[in-house]
C-alpha cells in the first residue's frame, strides 16, 4: 500500500484518515458545500539529525502536460483550489527525529463550481542541499505535496471537448506523435481513452489510449506517441474520445513535415471539422495514480525539485 509522501529526509501525512477509504492515508478528501469550510492538518516527521525548517505553502493542483496531477511551484500566483488553503503556520521548525502538525483550514467560497477541485499543501525545505561535480554544483530544494481533493455538492457531470489534431515530432526526438487538444468540459475528473486512426493513400492503423487525469475546467494538448515512423506528406486523421460522458469525435487533414538536421521540424499542420456527439458509452471509473516528481537545474542556478503523490481512489 502507498503511504504518504516522503523524500529528503522528512514525510509529510495526513494526520486523520478514514478508515473506510484507505486513499486518505496519503492525500485529504474532503466533501464541503459552498460557504463551508474544514480545518486539517498534516503530520511532517524530521527522520534526520539535526533540526528542520520547512515552508508550508497552498498550491493548485494542475493536468501535467502529458495528463495526471501536478503541482504549482512556490510563490506562483494561485488561481484554483489552492486559494481555499490556509495555512495556520507558513513555516515551522521540527526537531531530530520528531513530528510536528501543520494545521490549514479549507474555505469553499460562494460562487465555486460544483464537482471536483485539486490543491495541495506544499512542505519544501528551507535549506538547500548541494552536490558539486567536477565542473558544475548541483542546488536541490526538496518539496513533498499532500493533495487536497475538495468536492462541492450539485449537480454536475463528465464531459470532456476535442479542441484540435495535428502532427509533430516529440520535442527533441525524430518520434512521431499525435497532438491531441483537449479539455475537461465538465465538473468531475476523468480518464479519457483516445482511439486515433491515421490514413494515407489506402492504410490506415488506428492506436488507442487511456490517458491520466484530467482535471476540470482544464485543457491540455496531449502528445499521442506513434508506434511507426512516418513519411512526410498530408495525413487523414480522426480522433474519437470516449470515458467522459458522451463521446466525441474529431477529424482533420493534418501535414508531417521532414525532420531537419537540427532535429527540429516545420511547425504541424492542420484543420479541423466541428466535433461529432456519438452514442453514450459506460461511465468511467474513478482514477488511481501515484506520481512522484523531482527536478533540478545546473551551475549554481535555482533548482525546483518537486517530491509529490496524489493518489486517486475509485468512485461509483
Amino acid at each position: 500500500m502507498a503511504t504518504a509522501a516522503a523524500i529528503g529526509g522528512f514525510a509529510v501525512r495526513p494526520a486523520e484518515v478514514n478508515r473506510a477509504n484507505p486513499a486518505t492515508r496519503a492525500y485529504f478528501i474532503l466533501r464541503i458545500g459552498r460557504g463551508q469550510s474544514r480545518q486539517r492538518a498534516v503530520v511532517i516527521t524530521n527522520h534526520g539529525r539535526t533540526p528542520l525548517t520547512v515552508y508550508v505553502d497552498p498550491v493548485d493542483g494542475l493536468t501535467g502536460a502529458t495528463s495526471g496531477v501536478v503541482y504549482g511551484n512556490r510563490g506562483s500566483p494561485l488561481h484554483g483550489a489552492g486559494i481555499w488553503v490556509k495555512p495556520a503556520a507558513r513555516i515551522l521548525t521540527i526537531p531530530p527525529h520528531r513530528s510536528r502538525l501543520a494545521h490549514f483550514s479549507v474555505l469553499v467560497p460562494q460562487g465555486a463550481a460544483v464537482g471536483d477541485h485539486v490543491a495541495g499543501l506544499a512542505v519544501q525545505a528551507v535549506q538547500p542541499t548541494k552536490a558539486a561535480g567536477h565542473t558544475f554544483t548541483v542546488t536541490v530544494i526538496v518539496r513533498a505535496v499532500v493533495g487536497i481533493e475538495v468536492i462541492v455538492p450539485g449537480h454536475t457531470q463528465r464531459s470532456v471537448k476535442l479542441l484540435s489534431v495535428a502532427l509533430a515530432p516529440l520535442p527533441g526526438t525524430t518520434v512521431p506523435s499525435v497532438l491531441v487538444g483537449l479539455k475537461d468540459t465538465g465538473g468531475l475528473i476523468c480518464h479519457p481513452r483516445l482511439t486515433v486512426a491515421l490514413r494515407r493513400a489506402s492504410q490506415t492503423r488506428t492506436v488507442s489510449q487511456t490517458l491520466g487525469t484530467i482535471l476540470p475546467r482544464q485543457p491540455i494538448l496531449y502528445p499521442l506517441r506513434w508506434p511507426a515512423p512516418l513519411l512526410a506528406g498530408r495525413y487523414a486523421i480522426r480522433v474519437a474520445a470516449a470515458n467522459c460522458g458522451q463521446p466525441q469525435t474529431l477529424s482533420a487533414l493534418a501535414r508531417y513535415g521532414p525532420v531537419h538536421t537540427t532535429g527540429r521540424s516545420a511547425q504541424p499542420e492542420s484543420t479541423r471539422e466541428a466535433p461529432t456527439v456519438v452514442n453514450m458509452t459506460r461511465a468511467l471509473e474513478w482514477w488511481q495514480v501515484a506520481l512522484i516528481a523531482l527536478g533540478a537545474a545546473l551551475a549554481g542556478g535555482l533548482i525546483a525539485p518537486i517530491a509529490l503523490r496524489l493518489l486517486e481512489r475509485r468512485r461509483t
